[in-house]
C-alpha cells in the first residue's frame, strides 16, 4: 500500500512539474512576442540575391502593405527548417486571397551555398531569395536563435506585426491571413 501511494505522489509531482514548464515556455513565449510587437525590422542593403540558386540582380524593395520576413541560418538540418515545399504553398495561398499585398522576404544565411541552390532547384521556389552571407539581418536586429521567432509579419515600415513561423505552427498561418485580409 506504501508503495502504491509513493507512486501516486510521484506521479503527482511529476505532472505538476510539466505543467510548470509548459506554463513557463508559453509565459517565455508571450514576452518574446510583446518584446517584438511595433519593433522596427532592420533589413540590410548588402545583401547576394539568388533566383533558384543562381546569381541575379537584387530587385528594389517593393512598399507592399505586408511583408513576411523569414530568416534562416545554416544550424542544423537546412532543409528541414526550410520546408519550401509548405512556403510555396503559403505564397500561392496568399497571392489568392490578397494579390499584391504581401511580399515574401527570405533571407538565408547558408553554411554550405551549394546545399541551399540545391534546395531552392529542387523544391521550386520561384522567388528571390537574399543572401546574408555574414548574418547581418540577425545581429543587427538581435533575432533569437530558435528559429520559430525568426519569422515576421511586418507592415509596410518594417515593423512587427506578428512574429512565429507558420510552418512550424499553421495557427500562426491562419492568425497571419486573417490579420492581412480584415486590414484590406
Amino acid at each position: 500500500m506504501k508503495k502504491h501511494a509513493e507512486r501516486i505522489i510521484y506521479g503527482i509531482l511529476v505532472g505538476l512539474f510539466l505543467i510548470s514548464c509548459q506554463e513557463s515556455k508559453r509565459d517565455s513565449a508571450e514576452k518574446i512576442v510583446k518584446d517584438w510587437i511595433g519593433k522596427e525590422i532592420l533589413l540590410p542593403a548588402d545583401v547576394d540575391c539568388w533566383y533558384m540558386g543562381q546569381d541575379t540582380v537584387c530587385p528594389p524593395r517593393e512598399n507592399k502593405p505586408y511583408k513576411m520576413l523569414v530568416y534562416t541560418d545554416s544550424v542544423g538540418c537546412t532543409s528541414c527548417k526550410l520546408n519550401l515545399m509548405l512556403w510555396k504553398h503559403y505564397i500561392h495561398e496568399m497571392d489568392s486571397i490578397a494579390p499584391g499585398e504581401v511580399d515574401f522576404a527570405f533571407y538565408f544565411q547558408p553554411k554550405n551555398r551549394k546545399e541551399l541552390a540545391h534546395l531552392l532547384r529542387r523544391d521550386r521556389l520561384e522567388q528571390i531569395v537574399f543572401l546574408d552571407n555574414t548574418g547581418t539581418l540577425k545581429k543587427q536586429n538581435r533575432l533569437a536563435e530558435e528559429m520559430e521567432y525568426q519569422c515576421f509579419l511586418l507592415d509596410k515600415r518594417n515593423k512587427v506585426i506578428a512574429i512565429g513561423n507558420p510552418t512550424l505552427n499553421p495557427r500562426l498561418w491562419d492568425m497571419y491571413k486573417t490579420t492581412i485580409i480584415t486590414n484590406k
